[in-house]
């Protein structure tokens, strides 16, 4: 690539494509219990730009779609028609394209119709995976909803964990709201979920390989492991067990994650990169959020358009960094 300056800078070993929280929905505009104003019809414009632009400027291996491609508000008799509508559009690039399943996605679909429209192959209905475009790079997939109450069937053994874990921890009726929670507890809610005793020994495995392999890893997760680069009521429920095992190695790069629609971004204690994306959903009419991410050796660079900010995240970065 050539800086701005015109200098010359080293190739990068690859690039992909990058975006999230789409939630399309055939329903005219309205707000986030916030206030926040969403933008169902035109977030399928976004994704149409960013297509468009990822097959037009740039040779990337794949794009990753960080999950909530349909919104919750979507009536439930176009449930598999907008999914199957987003989908087609993602299908319009010219190379892989990796999803993931959030809370709005589960909202719509259950598990069993929904994975096969995102091409997740699955054992036991779950959702995380991984894969290697290059040699130097393993990107790991997690199952953020994989201990979760919505998605699952009512009577689940990964539902009833859900709920007895709201029960203990969220002392509201409304198991979504957060009300006289404090802190870190606020993100005991129920549009959240958990990763699983199967999964973390997934995980575990996949790192400890990663890490004899010399790879470097980038995770990518619909919910936001990291407080200082998230609000409280977006994180994953065992976000710390999560990060606990992931600075157990030294392999982890960066965490690419969703669902907390503003963006954030940190670098932990172990010097591990959040970032986590702006919402297409969120964009006014005439604007972006989508990005293309350049991997280097010892860098990725988030080239954001519009409304999703450009990052550079250097792998040697001894200081951390809080930005919620």
């Amino acid at each position: 690539m050539v800086s701005a300056t015109g200098v010359a800078t080293a190739q990068p070993l690859f690039s992909f494509g990058l975006i999230s929280d789409v939630q399309y929905a055939d329903i005219p505009d309205g707000r986030s219990f916030l206030g926040v104003p969403r933008y169902y019809r035109h977030s399928f414009l976004v994704l149409q730009r960013a297509v468009k632009e990822w097959n037009t400027h740039q040779k990337h291996k794949f794009v990753i779609n960080l999950g909530d491609i349909v919104d919750g508000f979507c009536p439930k008799d176009q449930s598999i028609h907008a999914v199957k509508k987003v989908v087609d559009e993602f299908g319009m690039f010219r190379g892989p394209v990796y999803h993931m399943i959030g809370n709005h996605c589960l909202y719509n679909l259950p598990r069993s119709t929904l994975l096969p429209l995102l091409n997740i192959q699955t054992l036991d209905g779950c959702a995380y995976y991984d894969f290697s475009p290059v040699p130097e790079y393993r990107f790991v997939v997690l199952d953020s909803y994989d201990i979760s109450a919505i998605g699952w069937p009512q009577d689940h053994p990964r539902t009833l964990e859900a709920m007895k874990l709201l029960r203990e921890r969220n002392p509201n009726e409304d198991k979504n709201s957060p009300t006289n929670m404090v802190g870190l507890e606020r993100r005991f809610l129920m549009f959240n979920g958990g990763v699983g005793k199967e999964q973390m020994k997934w995980l575990d495995g996949v790192l400890h390989d990663a890490t004899n392999l010399k790879q470097k890893v980038v995770v990518a997760c619909h919910l936001p492991l990291d407080p200082c680069a998230a609000t409280e009521e977006a994180l994953l429920w065992n976000c710390d067990e999560v990060m606990d095992l992931i600075h157990r190695y030294n392999c982890v790069k960066v965490v690419l994650a969703g669902h907390d629609h503003k963006g954030g971004y940190s670098i932990d204690s172990h010097g591990v990169h959040h970032r986590v994306l702006e919402a297409a959903l969120e964009c006014p009419p005439g604007t972006d959020a989508f990005g293309s991410v350049y991997v280097y050796d010892d860098r990725i660079s988030l080239v954001g358009t519009n409304r999703m900010a450009s990052t550079d995240m250097h792998f040697d970065h001894q200081t951390s960094i809080c930005m919620t």
